[in-house]
């Protein structure tokens, strides 16, 4: 088993996009066949990675993807863009599919810290990064859907600003499994680590003892 890498005062939980556009059978993303059944089926993991982080004292934070019908920026584009491609728009604006799905919906505290998004990646053009610096947040447990989309490029994006990420493997999702598992490999060689549910509470330091290497780092 390994040493306790994720530091509990400097760390926080993303939850991303556990919206009913992603994981309604419902939903526009059903419809056009390419399922939501992935999605709904980590919801109890990820409820209980929730309250891990609760337990823990860890900030838990949750993206909510909205898309505008009348966005003109992928009009000039020459090439499709993913949306055209895939034939369907999840998550516009005024429709039900922007809410979070009831189960998190429930879970939702008045302090937790809601990022609204336009594009794929949480960091893209939003509060996310101002606001993991002010919590003084160096490392983010990973969480949501889809895995080999929204969920990879916030992944980057992190890495990219010095983060630490650790995805919780059975706490993401997305509707096409080999796309999925490729994410996964990707985190595990280039972007950070992939734990399961059951493996991450060992991973977390005590709070105590991170605070005592916090004090020890600090003495001149």
């Amino acid at each position: 088993m390994p040493e306790p890498y994720i530091d509990p005062t400097c760390t926080a939980l993303l939850v991303i996009d556990m919206q009913k556009g992603f994981c309604d059978p419902e939903s526009q993303m059903e419809k056009a066949g390419i399922g939501t059944e992935n999605q709904r089926a980590i919801l109890p993991a990820v409820l209980r990675l929730v309250e891990l982080a609760r337990e823990r004292g860890l900030p838990v934070l949750w993206s909510q993807q909205i898309h505008y019908p009348e966005d003109v920026t992928r009009r000039r584009r020459r090439i499709p863009s993913h949306i055209d491609k895939q034939h369907w728009a999840p998550c516009l604006r005024g429709t039900w599919e922007v809410d979070f799905v009831d189960e998190v919906a429930g879970a939702i505290r008045p302090e937790d810290l809601i990022v609204e998004k336009h594009r794929a990646s949480v960091f893209f053009e939003t509060t996310l990064d101002t606001k993991l610096r002010m919590l003084g947040i160096e490392q983010i447990i990973i969480s949501g859907c889809n895995t080999d989309f929204c969920v990879e490029t916030t992944i980057r994006d992190g890495y990219y600003r010095d983060m630490d990420l650790i995805v919780v493997r059975d706490c993401v999702a997305g509707p096409r499994r080999r796309f999925h598992e490729d994410t996964l490999a990707k985190v595990e060689t280039y972007f950070g680590a992939v734990v399961t549910l059951e493996e991450l509470p060992n991973v977390i330091m005590p709070r105590v003892q991170a605070q005592e290497g916090a004090l020890a780092e600090a003495r001149p």
